[in-house]
């Protein structure tokens, strides 16, 4: 049987947001429909991380393709001899509508390969230099903390802890932060945004911002005079769907 596959993605390539991972996913979701496979959503993850990262040979985690599949607000953990255990987190609705209120979702501007700076970030936490490494465990301990926060609905500390994982995340690798991502969070965060934090692995893509609703407006004015786009989103509690039609 003859298949012919189309794919279409809101987000540009190199954004920072997981789409390629996302499309992987997506597209063994279609194929598990179709051929009616006995697959779970880890094995669909695993089969996705290991299409990516072994066969294609990509740097990166393994984040992206289980939080595609499962989809919600989940605290990962991984493990060696690649276990990894994905915890579903329990948050009202009012907490979600708070966040929505509160984050915006920016482009750069700039699409960039996350590869080349996961590959330089794997060189920083392997050097002699312990900073980058030393780094990269506090981002580890911050996402413990984040958890504590979403479950607490505590939006103000969510926020301050955005900004300590986006000075630890820029420390791991020189390749992660650039001049026109400094100059945007230096604007914005003068316009009235809390903190901030660049999604994946960095050097453009997409920002995430924390804004106090009352500066929501003026910090969004002000973007718009960037080279970049303001993108609405919404959280969504459901993983990959596939379907026949």
């Amino acid at each position: 049987m003859a298949v012919r596959v189309y794919t279409y993605s809101d987000a540009p390539p190199g954004s920072g947001l997981g789409s390629s991972s996302t499309m992987v996913v997506t597209i063994l979701s279609a194929y598990q429909e179709l051929l009616q496979l006995p697959l779970s959503e880890y094995d669909i993850a695993r089969m996705a991380y290991e299409i990516e990262r072994i066969d294609c040979k990509l740097a990166g985690g393994k984040q992206d393709q289980y939080a595609t599949t499962f989809g919600g607000f989940n605290f990962m953990e991984f493990y060696e001899q690649d276990r990894v255990i994905v915890n579903p987190l329990r948050i009202r609705q009012n907490i979600i509508n708070e966040l929505e209120s509160q984050l915006i979702l920016f482009f750069t501007g700039v699409s960039r390969s996350s590869a080349k700076i996961i590959d330089d970030q794997v060189r920083s936490t392997t050097s002699d230099n312990t900073k980058a490494l030393d780094a990269m465990h506090e981002v580890k301990q911050l996402s413990y903390a984040m958890k504590e926060c979403l479950l607490r609905s505590n939006i103000d500390g969510m926020s301050e802890l955005f900004r300590k994982a986006w000075l630890a995340k820029k420390s791991t690798s020189n390749s992660i932060s650039t001049e026109h991502i400094e100059t945007i969070a230096d604007k914005v965060l003068s316009a009235g945004a809390k903190s901030l934090k660049i999604s994946g692995a960095g050097g453009g893509g997409f920002m995430m911002l924390f804004v106090d609703p009352i500066y929501r407006l003026k910090v969004e004015r002000l973007l718009e005079e960037l080279e970049g786009k303001v993108q609405p989103f919404r959280f969504t509690q459901q993983g990959t769907q596939s379907w026949r039609v």
